[in-house]
This record gives structure tokens, C-alpha cells and sequence, in this order.
């Protein structure tokens, strides 16, 4: 699993996966995730190349969304795999985050212009 990350504005952070969000992949990034969402405000995660996810890696991004929430911030997921939007409506990650189709939605989201940095 890979994770790039770039600063969009202050406290608005762009994250973007690579990888299967399984087991392995999880334990591969999740103490840079959440150590980059824990001083975001915003958290845009590009999920598009992300082919699979396990339920490890929803605990992920159910744990850093939760953290966000209750500092008044919000995880945003963006270019989901069909198959792997799915899995996340139907296990309820969309109710505790925005999950919509492009970067540009993303960014609309956070109150950011569409050639944001990153």
C-alpha cells in the first residue's frame, strides 16, 4: 500500500492511496494516515487506486473520520472504485463521510477552489 500526501491549504491535506486496503495494506500506512489527518481540518483521500478494501480498512477511515468530526473537520473520499463505493455505502461509511466522484467535488467539499495545490 502507498500513501502520498500534499498540503492543499492550511489544515486541508490531500491524501491518496494506492494499493489493496486489506490487512496488510492498513498496517502498511495507518500510523502516517492518521498522524497526516489528525492535523487536517479536511482530509481529502483520492481512493482511485484503491481496488479492494477489507474491513481493516474501513475501521481506518471510520477511526480518522470519527477524529475529524469531533474537531469540527470532515474526511472526504473521492474517486472510489465502484466496487469499493459500494462496500463503503453498505457498511455505513458514507453516513460519517462525503463520498463523491471527483477531485473537483472534493474540493467544493472543503471550500477549496478547483486548482488547489497538491
Amino acid at each position: 500500500m502507498k500513501l502520498e500526501t500534499a498540503t492543499l491549504a492550511p489544515g486541508q491535506i490531500l491524501l491518496t492511496l494506492e494499493g489493496r486496503l486489506d490487512i496488510a495494506g492498513a498496517a502498511e500506512i495507518e500510523t502516517a494516515f492518521t498522524a497526516h489527518a489528525s492535523h487536517a481540518t479536511h482530509a481529502l483521500v483520492d481512493m482511485a487506486g484503491v481496488p479492494y478494501i477489507a474491513s481493516i480498512g474501513i475501521r481506518l477511515l471510520l477511526a480518522n473520520a470519527k477524529a475529524l468530526y469531533r474537531r469540527g473537520g470532515k474526511l472526504v473520499l473521492f474517486g472510489t472504485d465502484p466496487q469499493v463505493e459500494k462496500v463503503l455505502l453498505t457498511t455505513g461509511v458514507g453516513e460519517l463521510t462525503s463520498i463523491v466522484a471527483t477531485r473537483a467535488d472534493a474540493l467544493a467539499l472543503a471550500g477549496l477552489p478547483a486548482d488547489a495545490a497538491g
